[in-house]
């Protein structure tokens, strides 16, 4: 299963490698790191939300706020309907 479509690829390719002889190691270097962490922090928020699910009694509505590595998500335990929460916007 290919997760990024093939036009996407390989214009992707093709900026990575301009990218490569265009901007110094360093610059380079700080990008790869920043996507790192971003990945890593989006994994995290993931996980923690995976984890309060499961141990969360059905009818429990779990809301986590936008991260720096994905947008806001709401989840509803179980089958059981559960009140509507506030809606801030």
């Amino acid at each position: 299963m290919n997760v990024i479509p093939s036009p996407f690829r390989a214009w992707l390719v093709e900026w990575a490698v301009l990218g490569l002889h265009a901007l110094p190691w360093s610059a380079c270097s700080v990008m790869l790191v920043t996507g790192v962490v971003r990945i890593l922090s989006e994994r995290s928020r993931r996980k923690t939300l995976l984890a309060i699910t499961t141990q969360s009694p059905p009818g429990t509505v779990v809301a986590q706020e936008r991260g720096t590595g994905g947008p806001k998500m709401m989840v509803q335990v179980g089958g059981e309907p559960a009140s509507c929460p506030e809606r801030h916007s």
